[in-house]
């Protein structure tokens, strides 16, 4: 799965990390309650104790994501949420004073943060999405049909929201409205994390056995089409799943994080310990506005569908992301000196093209109108 920008009312730079522009998973330890980091290309442990948060004295830890210039971390059973800098230190506390109970998945939905919220206490809304702020304020609830643990923006006006009974995974817009299901109610129990794909299907970790529907616990590929099951891999009481830059998954449970190559089916540990959640990002991602690495051409900007990149040097690969560092598409070139990526599929926004050729890596701001 995987030098410098954060757009909020202007542009702001932060400075490089010290193990440079690479794009990493980061998963949340539960009970060491520690943020491993890890090559997001194979799953290499780069560092186990990325961020510790044990002098916090936290409960579950369970969800992760970049937020602007800031790492999101929700609390599942202290109902709070810990926001960590860019280089992993401590920086700060959402209370549960917002209306945090019983908190799991977290992610950037149309500009705002949506958390899954099960519980009642601290003026939480049960069964529902707790919309906050980048700036940690409640903007309000969106009610859901079942126990919500994961929501992701489709990137076309609507988010996913998964759920820990039998509800399937909801369709719901940007208004709060649930629209439909994008998996039927039935068909799983105890869906977890949800990711998107390279290529634009999705992968969801099921914790729990379905035995009417046949379904046991494991890793879930799903059709971006109609939410049909393209493959599976049994792994008892999965929780987080994520993408590797080389193609395989990698995935979670209470005794570690694991790769599993789709193709063979093949697994291996890589890390032990009890694992929550996965999140690829690129900590450092900025627009190369004052120094060009290399020389690129990107154009229409802006586009409506397929941008084209050209480069003096041979493309080996281009990822698209938010302006929250997160990683929502890659295309690799095979080294040839001219690409076509088609970002129909995002909502009108402003994003970042990193451009990686043979020679160095450049990464420009784009505008899906």
């Amino acid at each position: 799965m995987k030098t410098k920008l954060l757009l909020a009312g202007g542009l702001f730079l932060f400075c490089f990390l010290p193990w440079s522009a690479q794009s990493v998973i980061l998963a949340v330890n539960s009970t060491s309650k520690t943020i491993a980091q890890l090559d997001a290309t194979n799953g290499t442990v780069l560092n186990a104790n990325f961020i510790n948060l044990s002098s916090l004295s936290p409960g579950t830890i369970k969800g992760i994501i970049r937020v602007q210039d800031k790492i999101w971390i929700s609390d599942q059973t202290d109902n709070v949420i810990y926001i960590c800098n860019l280089d992993g230190s401590y920086s700060s506390t959402i209370p549960s004073s917002v209306g945090l109970s019983n908190i799991r998945g977290l992610n950037v939905v149309n500009n705002e943060v949506w958390v899954t919220n099960a519980g009642t206490a601290n003026g939480a809304t049960a069964n529902s999405i707790r919309r906050i702020s980048f700036a940690g304020a409640s903007l309000g609830v969106y009610p859901t049909l079942g126990s919500p643990f994961d929501a992701l923006d489709t990137g076309s006006g609507t988010a996913y929201i998964t759920s820990f009974d039998s509800a399937g995974i909801q369709t719901m817009n940007y208004a709060g409205t649930v629209t439909g299901n994008f998996v039927n109610s039935g068909v799983f129990t105890g869906i977890q994390q949800i990711t998107k794909l390279q290529n634009g299907n999705y992968l969801i970790a099921v914790f729990s056995n379905n035995s009417s529907a046949g379904n046991n616990a494991g890793v879930y590929h799903l059709s971006a089409a109609n939410g049909s099951i393209l493959n599976s891999y049994t792994v008892g009481g999965a929780r987080g799943i994520a993408q590797m830059g080389n193609g395989n998954y990698l995935y979670t449970t209470g005794s570690g994080v694991f790769s599993l190559n789709p193709t063979t089916g093949a697994t291996a540990s890589l890390i032990a310990g009890s694992y929550q959640y996965l999140k690829a990002l690129d900590l450092t991602l900025s627009v190369s506005e004052t120094k060009k690495e290399i020389s690129t051409k990107v154009y229409p900007n802006p586009t409506a569908g397929t941008v084209h990149i050209s480069a003096e040097n041979e493309i080996e690969f281009i990822e698209i992301y938010s302006l929250n560092g997160q990683l929502l598409k890659t295309q690799k070139a095979n080294r040839e000196k001219k690409v076509s990526v088609d970002i129909s599929e995002l909502t009108a926004n402003t994003y970042l093209v990193k451009i990686k050729t043979t020679t160095g890596e450049k990464t420009v701001k784009i505008i899906r109108k």
